[in-house]
């Protein structure tokens, strides 16, 4: 009968905690990024496209564009590469935007660095908006750490078509 009991107050005890224990949990529904977090000179990590690309018409779908511009013959792509992780990009607490070129930046590679003497920033929620005197880009922004990953989506056509792809910039400190 004390077993009963017993079973019976903490089946009880239980059903009054739980409310209270799933209460108590936190859900993150705010995944905001500060603007401090934003703030500082950041480098080009990392580039990706989802879905995979067909880049090559070999039937292989690409999604790394960084390792891919390495993988290609003859060295061709690891100058864009070199300009494209050495290029520093910063981001002013004025909401300004400056940046310098990396190494092996050329008229080949494109100025991949250019920013616009007008470019600012505004970060809101998990957006940030890059505006320059050619218009705005809109990117949904994740930050941890060190590791900054704007991303964007658009039509493209990379040979089979135009569809949707996410094209994700890393950048790191």
């Amino acid at each position: 009968m004390k077993n009963v009991l017993t079973a019976r107050l903490l089946a009880w005890a239980l059903m009054l905690a739980i409310p209270f224990w799933f209460g108590s949990c936190k859900k993150d529904s705010d995944d905001a990024v500060t603007p401090n977090a934003i703030e500082g000179t950041w480098r080009i990590s990392g580039l990706k496209i989802s879905p995979g690309a067909d880049l090559l018409g070999t039937g292989q779908k690409v999604t790394d564009l960084i390792a891919y511009l390495n993988a290609l013959p003859n060295g061709l792509g690891a100058d864009i590469v070199t300009c494209l992780t050495t290029t520093t990009i910063t981001f002013n607490s004025n909401g300004r935007i400056t940046s310098k070129d990396g190494q092996k930046c050329t008229s080949a590679t494109g100025d991949l660095a250019e920013i616009e003497d007008n470019s600012t920033w505004k970060l809101e929620g998990t957006k940030l908006t890059l505006t320059d005197n050619s218009g705005s880009e809109v990117y949904d922004v994740a930050q941890s750490g060190n590791t900054l990953k704007l991303s964007t989506s658009a039509q493209e056509d990379y040979g089979d078509g135009l569809k949707t792809y996410t094209t994700t910039i890393e950048m790191t400190r």
